[in-house]
């Protein structure tokens, strides 16, 4: 991520804190900045140790209620429970992942043939469709080379 466009994420960040009426506090912005900068989608404990490393005094209990709100205020997106914990992801428009079923890993994928995918009448029928979302599970290329060596 370049620095530009880093600078415009946050900006878009603290508008959309003061539109959902969210004081822009120094723990907000340390942990959407954290979460923007991890490209792993990462669980909260994850994140958490990750900020904890730079700032000593943040709380378990302020980055998991700060995701929360962000989430609850459309800030960020949780994804569907993939795994044993819940993802974090801090775009909010519609795309699709790739999902390592090894070692977890989370990764984008913006591809305008699944962005067209139609949802099934019988689906469709009686249900009001909030989205729609890929997920593929793949054996990424890290797991397949240390699964080849063994």
């Amino acid at each position: 991520m370049t620095g530009k466009s880093e600078k415009s994420l946050i900006q878009k960040f603290v508008g959309q804190c003061r539109t959902a009426g969210l004081k822009v506090t120094p723990q907000r912005l340390l942990v959407y900045r954290a979460l923007l900068l991890d490209d792993t989608h990462p669980n909260p404990d994850r994140l958490y140790r990750k900020i904890k490393r730079s700032h000593p005094t943040i709380s378990h209990a302020t980055v998991y209620k700060t995701l929360e709100s962000f989430e609850m205020h459309g800030i960020i997106a949780r994804l569907t429970p993939l795994h044993e914990t819940v993802r974090y992801d801090p775009i909010v428009e519609p795309h699709h992942h790739v999902v390592c079923v090894r070692c977890k890993r989370v990764t984008n994928l913006h591809d305008p043939d699944f962005d067209s995918l139609a949802v099934p009448e019988h689906v469709r029928r009686g249900s009001t469709i909030l989205g729609l979302s890929v997920y593929i599970n793949v054996i990424c290329p890290a797991c397949r080379r240390s699964t080849a060596g063994s």
